[in-house]
């Protein structure tokens, strides 16, 4: 058939749609809220009506649940599936083909080195080589060489026959005796076609040029592109000379290559894979990944294979084909190369024959936080974490997107509230976390929000009230429930029980299995989650395994195919998975988040970040992708065209997982000169500062430490952020350096830093015993169960010292309050040659902070009231080595008095000449009005003391023990139990009784 005018006025028109194509075409889309609705429109969501709850359905998992029956009034995904037979749920969305089936035919398809799109008549195919320069945007062009078609009829849809990992194949006719089928393969230059009831018709724009004509097998050019055309043997084409070839394809078959060049070697070469077809039945194997985490090795390998089917003219064996690798592949690949390369929009292909191939890419760690080594002032920090509001405080409004936020806002602080001794901080925001993360995970009969609804039709968990077009059109659950999974991992890592199946694991595990399912469904089994969670969910719904990173859009109803804005938040995602599999003890989900976490950090810093400038069009006038689509890259954003938000959108949220963004200070530097260069205040930031700070420090920390202090004191936290997160993640990355990638570890939960003149090793251990981590340049470092252990050493080698401090000595409690305890110990030393680093202080045989060496004392806050602690130091070497404890120090804080009093205990000097600080000084403070104060107190359950407290001063009875005047001159190691007796409205009352050790 030739070319109808409809058809070439098709043509033109979606050209002209893609050349003119704006980042709101969706208006589900991610972020595509706030441009139409803006701050009005925001407050006006609160007017829509309040869905009806779910009342039936529901399925336990552990402690949670989930629910089969949809909210009324609330959205999901298109009920209209356009699939054969052979498909059927769960399905792939967020692909780079999704949109074959969500409509008739299809949005066009980029499969690289070539792009197609179904319509009525079959399918359209060119070759992308040209760039454009369209609305801050940097494209490829996307003009139709020719249109596959069927000698017999035009179709009424397109239905997705197969699928694997990186393939699809599409038929027309479906459930007829006249049938086209195509097979698509991202990376391949093969189109791969099948016949009945008639043969191929391949309409052209304008008359190709031929230069082989070998009967069955056409060599062609179409306007600079090249193609080669294999049919069967005997089937000979026609048409040659005309812009319309036919083929009578008496076997069925065609194959359809994009040539790198148009010669006769290269034709010959194309043509000996040519009848090897990669064709995808229902839910196969036809393309296939398998990843392997190295952990001795500090590395990810990951095999791409190919299964083929292959036709009686191939002329090589097994599953042998032709494909190209992008450059996150080829630049991690001892492959030998064809030398056959493509230009696509991801840069220059390079091309392997083979039935597989090989990448090995280094894993160099994840953090769950920084370390307490930061150059900041400890009272300042502890001031920004009492700050922290714990509890959901975002002002963004419900859903998915922004409880997720909060979540991880919340998951960030928690850790630095250890470290600072804020234990009631840091219980505060566990609480809250766990507290709404526990109502999001059960589906309660009379819930209708805050609740996930199983989607059996595509295969899916939908939280309601969803964010972004998370329901209606499955967009961005890897960025949504990756904050939940982030929040889950943090509860797991301080309550083993919380993360197991039978509480609340089972749940977080469907989160994941959602976005990001590591094993493949077997589509004969119940598709039933809470009975068969592999089966229920599609293989990575949201990574794409051959292009080397996530997709965003679930339908993928765009000219410019598939989308991705925020590399960082995806990143985030497969970081969380990765944290909550250690703390879970699944190490095959660790494998895969391995994997996962590797390739998208990879490509992101190829694709969005350009990082050896050899991606991106030089013509193009940026440096940086906002937005990664199928076809071309946009400096822009979904929300909002501000350069801040263009970088910062591909920065946040900042934690231990996104310290790659530091890997090259070069390229940090680049990057944020872009962004001050094209910011409209010339970065004097005011739309997400502390995002741009964070990032600044990985270029230059001094200034980034400057910008914080002048603002620190006016400024308002992004919605994930917090004032304590910011200064303490800047003034780590200035005490420890930038994160050096040159050094690997043998475990997933470690980190080296480097400063320039000496390396600072840092480790989590989530495992229930010590581990000795070693990192690849030989230091090791000894970390006990469940805490995180750093350390410094001069050059970053290896340390050959195995001998321990000694133990601090002399551990006492000078003082204490309601919430508070304060301790301090004797100096420990160390002999093995690489000194005492810090201190570790245990409160009930868990760590709680890490003091620096040279600092003997600390202050324990948060504390429960009218609680007993006990108390240890231990001491740890430049090598990681730690001591045997201290002695064990028991303290009662003291009891909140109902409001009645205050009292505090103080260790002082005694006035009987000598120099010990051997007394104490006991402090009441009354709020009710008390003439008189008794204390009585007991030294290591002896006698009694009984005294009326001298010198008041208002409500303040104070007494100072001495020698000379009440019993005294205690010994380290002493044990005072005290109470005291007060005056209130002319009767005595007693406290509760409390203790110190002195």
């Amino acid at each position: 058939m030739n070319e109808s005018p409809e058809e070439a006025d098709s043509d033109r028109q979606s050209e002209r749609d893609e050349s003119h194509e704006s980042n709101d075409a969706l208006s589900l889309s991610r972020r595509t809220y706030f441009e139409a609705l803006g701050v009005a429109g925001l407050a006006g969501l609160a007017s829509v009506p309040e869905p009806t709850l779910a009342s039936s359905g529901i399925h336990s998992v552990g402690n949670g649940s989930y629910t089969h029956e949809k909210p009324s009034g609330e959205g999901e995904p298109p009920a209209t599936r356009y699939t054969t037979g052979n498909v059927g749920a769960p399905l792939p969305s967020n692909d780079w083909w999704s949109s074959a089936l969500a409509t008739q035919y299809s949005e066009n398809l980029f499969f690289h080195p070539g792009f197609a799109l179904a319509n009525d008549t079959g399918l359209k195919v060119g070759h992308p080589t040209t760039w454009n320069y369209p609305n801050e945007d940097a494209k490829m062009n996307v003009q139709r060489d020719f249109t596959l078609g069927h000698t017999a009829t035009t179709f009424s849809d397109t239905r997705v026959d197969g699928h694997s990992d990186w393939s699809v194949t599409l038929k027309w006719g479906s459930g007829t005796a006249t049938t086209l089928t195509a097979s698509l393969t991202k990376g391949s230059p093969y189109v791969f076609c099948e016949f009945e009831g008639g043969g191929a018709e391949l309409g052209f724009r304008t008359a190709p040029t031929v230069w082989a004509d070998r009967g069955n097998v056409l060599g062609l050019t179409h306007e600079g592109n090249h193609y080669g055309l294999f049919a069967p043997s005997g089937d000979d084409w026609s048409g040659v000379g005309s812009a319309t070839l036919t083929n009578g394809l008496s076997g069925g078959y065609l194959t359809i290559a994009i040539l790198p060049d148009g010669t006769s070697s290269t034709l010959d070469t194309f043509e000996r894979y040519a009848y090897n077809f990669i064709t995808d039945t229902g839910a196969g194997d036809a393309t296939r990944v398998s990843p392997t985490y190295d952990r001795d090795a500090g590395e990810v390998r990951t095999t791409y294979s190919f299964n083929t089917t292959n036709k009686p003219e191939s002329q090589v064996g097994g599953d042998a084909t032709i494909t190209g690798l992008y450059p996150h592949q080829h630049k991690y690949t001892d492959e030998s190369l064809l030398g056959y390369t493509y230009e696509c929009p991801r840069g220059t292909m390079e091309t392997v024959s083979g039935a597989s191939f090989t990448t090995t890419h280094p894993f160099r760690g994840v953090l769950p936080f920084l370390p307490d080594r930061g150059s900041y002032d400890d009272s300042e920090l502890a001031s920004y974490v009492g700050d922290v509001t714990a509890g959901y405080d975002n002002g963004q409004g419900s859903g998915t997107y922004w409880t997720g936020k909060d979540f991880g806002r919340m998951s960030e602080a928690a850790p630095i509230a250890d470290q600072v001794g804020n234990a009631g901080k840091r219980d505060a925001l566990h609480d809250a976390i766990r507290t709404e993360l526990e109502n999001w995970l059960t589906a309660d009969g009379g819930e209708s929000q805050n609740l996930f609804y199983y989607n059996d039709q595509w295969g899916t968990l939908i939280g309601y009230p969803d964010s972004y077009g998370a329901a209606g059109d499955l967009n961005d659950h890897h960025f949504h429930y990756g904050y939940f999974v982030r929040a889950a991992a943090e509860l797991a890592r301080t309550d083993e029980s919380w993360g197991d199946d039978g509480n609340w694991g089972g749940m977080v595990d469907l989160l994941v299995r959602d976005y990001a399912n590591w094993e493949r469904p077997n589509r004969a089994n119940a598709q039933e989650p809470a009975d068969s969670p592999a089966d229920s969910f599609p293989f990575l719904r949201n990574f794409s395994p051959y292009g080397g990173h996530s997709w965003a859009a679930g339908t993928a109803e765009f000219a410019g195919g598939n989308n991705q804005e925020s590399s960082s938040e995806a990143i985030h995602a497969y970081a969380a998975m990765l944290q909550w599999a250690v703390f879970t003890g699944n190490d095959e989900m660790l494998n895969w988040a391995a994997y996962l976490y590797t390739h998208e950090v990879c490509s992101a810093m190829e694709y969005w970040f350009d990082v050896d400038d050899q991606n991106h069009p030089d013509e193009w006038g940026h440096d940086t992708a906002g937005i990664v689509w199928g076809i071309k890259y946009s400096y822009s954003t979904w929300f909002s065209a501000d350069a801040e938000a263009i970088h910062g959108i591909n920065y946040l949220p900042f934690g231990g997982h996104s310290l790659y963004l530091g890997w090259d200070s070069q390229l940090a530097e680049r990057n944020y000169s872009e962004a001050v260069a094209n910011d409209d205040n010339g970065g004097d930031w005011d739309y997400w500062q502390d995002i741009m700070w964070n990032y600044r420090a990985f270029s230059d920390v001094s200034d980034a430490k400057s910008m914080f202090q002048s603002a620190k004191g006016s400024y308002t936290p992004e919605a994930g952020e917090t004032k304590a997160h910011t200064y303490h993640w800047i003034y780590n990355i200035d005490a420890m350096g930038n994160p050096d990638p040159s050094v690997t570890a043998d475990y997933p939960l470690a980190y080296a830093f480097d400063d320039g003149s000496e390396t600072t090793y840092v480790a989590y251990n989530g495992e229930n015993s010590s581990i000795t981590v070693t990192f690849s340049d030989g230091t090791a470092l000894s970390v006990p169960a469940n805490s995180m252990e750093s350390s410094t050493g001069g050059d970053g080698g290896g340390s050959s010292d195995e001998t321990p401090p000694t133990a601090p000595s002399n551990l006492r409690s000078p003082g204490h309050t309601d919430s508070s305890v304060d301790l301090a110990w004797d100096a420990a030393s160390d002999s093995g040659g690489s000194g005492v680093d810090h201190y570790a202080v245990y409160v009930d045989e868990t760590r709680s902070q890490q003091v620096p060496a040279g600092t003997t004392s600390t202050t324990v806050s948060g504390l429960a009231s009218g609680t007993t602690y006990e108390f240890s130091v231990t001491a740890v070497d430049g090598a990681g080595n730690e001591s045997s404890a201290s002695n064990a120090v028991g303290v009662t804080t003291d009891a909140s008095g109902g409001g009645d009093f205050s009292q505090r205990v103080t260790r002082i000097d005694g006035s009987d000449g000598d120099t010990a600080t051997d007394e104490l000084s006991f402090e009441f403070v009354s709020n009710v009005g008390s003439d008189w104060v008794d204390v009585h107190y007991t030294v290591n359950g002896g006698t009694q003391y009984n005294y009326r407290m001298n010198n008041p001063s208002g409500d303040t009875h104070t007494l100072e023990t001495s020698p000379d005047y009440v019993v005294g001159d205690f010994s380290s190691g002493d044990r005072i139990e005290y109470y005291f007796t007060y005056q209130h409205d002319g009767t005595a009352s007693d406290t509760g009784w409390f203790s110190l050790t002195y």
